[in-house]
């Protein structure tokens, strides 16, 4: 029996307790021919009824409010498997190795995929936004065509992404020149704005990077599960990828509703 119905149920045997006391208070009353006797009884025996009546319903709801919770727990186990299983396939992919990226000691994309899914999860959950910014990034040639300035850059521009970016947001690493960030209780708006503020840092502190444009999408507005919200950010990317820097590092494109 769940903790709620017992409370139920001692509240119902306090108020059976209450109503014989009534009765006997009643049945004395009348022996000592106290008029108010007979008022006593009736209101005790009305009370006596109605608890014992409502004691049996609620005892009567315990078998099919157990079928219920079971049926529950047991939807719950087997969401709660699946979510292991895809995430030991994502731990497990390439075999074994770290999941920080050596470089800029960010997170991997084998992390970034397992927290977009809880991320957005926990958004659907608490009924919030969620947005994710993807960021690639050019460096100059210099940079580019020497392996140890160009770790450099990357562990500099990691820096810079720690240093800019709330503590609650995750920072990832996807690959050789994109990273992510997922931006909780966030709207689209905000991924714009958190984008274009790394553009305005990156181009103040890291002159080595000449181009850095981003893709913004969020749940819900362009997908309504992980995959779905990573499909939209990676075509803004792209669209952000193909512009023109024009005027400061690049485009910052927020994904399209057929996305």
């Amino acid at each position: 029996m769940q903790q709620s119905q017992r409370q139920v149920v001692r509240i119902l045997i306090g108020s059976a307790v209450v109503a014989v006391a009534a009765i006997s208070a009643g049945i004395a009353s009348i022996i000592s021919n106290t008029a108010l006797g007979i008022v006593a009884i009736i209101l005790g025996a009305g009370a006596l009824a109605v608890s014992l009546v409502a004691l049996v319903e609620s005892r009567s709801h315990k078998p099919q409010e157990q079928t219920v919770t079971a049926n529950i727990d047991g939807s719950s186990q087997e969401s709660a498997d699946s979510v292991a299983l895809r995430h030991l396939e994502l731990l497990t992919r390439g075999g074994p190795r770290p999941l920080v990226d050596p470089d800029t000691s960010l997170p991997d994309d084998r992390y970034f995929e397992l927290a977009l899914e809880g991320r957005v999860a926990a958004a659907r959950r608490h009924l919030w936004p969620v947005t994710l910014v993807m960021l690639r990034l050019t460096l100059d040639p210099t940079a580019a065509n020497d392996p140890a300035v160009r770790k450099d850059a990357f562990a500099r521009f990691s820096l810079l992404l720690q240093g800019t970016m709330r503590e609650s947001d995750v920072l990832c690493r996807l690959d050789a020149d994109t990273f992510a960030l997922m931006l909780d209780d966030t709207a689209e708006e905000g991924g714009v704005w958190s984008a274009e503020r790394v553009q305005a840092e990156a181009s103040k502190q890291h002159p080595a990077i000449t181009k850095l444009v981003a893709g913004i999408s969020s749940y819900p507005s362009h997908g309504l599960d992980a995959p779905k919200v990573l499909e939209a950010a990676r075509y803004a990317l792209a669209r952000a990828t193909q512009n023109d820097a024009g005027r400061g590092l690049g485009s910052v494109e927020v994904a399209r509703a057929e996305h």
